[in-house]
């Protein structure tokens, strides 16, 4: 009877939004976004049109579904974002040689210009981070983070 009890206060407690994990999670990313929003505004850019810039800088070429989903954005979101872009000359757009229906996603010269230029000022955000909380937390914290999505990858 006490082994139940202690389940049912655990399951309790887990309720509880400050032992919640993905309000959690919520929680760190906003604090840590804290730290690249400044950065992020003064170079114009949403968090949105940040990612799939650095996606396309990273992994080149691709259609709007893999963009979407390695830049971690809906779909029906990525229209307007792909659109500002190109009219920024950040990115291209071209068809599908082989299936016409789908679109290729690149990032222009300009786009990598663009990432340059602010890759000092994001390093250094990124080594502030790194100075806080350390190497090892940092690597630990990613592994468990990449476990869990591949988790709910199967």
């Amino acid at each position: 009877m006490k082994e139940e009890n202690k389940n049912s206060d655990s399951l309790i407690s887990l309720f509880e939004t400050k032992k919640s994990l993905t309000i959690t999670l919520l929680r760190a990313r906003e604090s840590l976004m804290m730290s690249f929003r400044p950065m992020l505004a003064k170079h114009s850019f949403t968090e949105q049109q940040w990612r799939v810039l650095r996606v396309l800088g990273e992994k080149g070429p691709c259609d709007a579904g893999q963009l979407a989903t390695e830049a971690c954005i809906l779909s029906p979101s990525l229209s307007r974002i792909i659109n500002t872009l190109i009219e920024n000359n950040f990115i291209t757009k071209k068809e599908d040689k082989l299936d016409k229906r789908k679109i290729i996603l690149g990032i222009s010269d300009e786009g990598k210009l663009k990432l340059e230029s602010i890759k000092p000022e994001y390093l250094a955000i990124l080594k502030s981070i790194q100075k806080r909380y350390g190497e090892d937390k940092i690597n630990k914290i990613l592994d468990l983070l990449t476990e869990v999505i591949d988790w709910r990858s199967r």
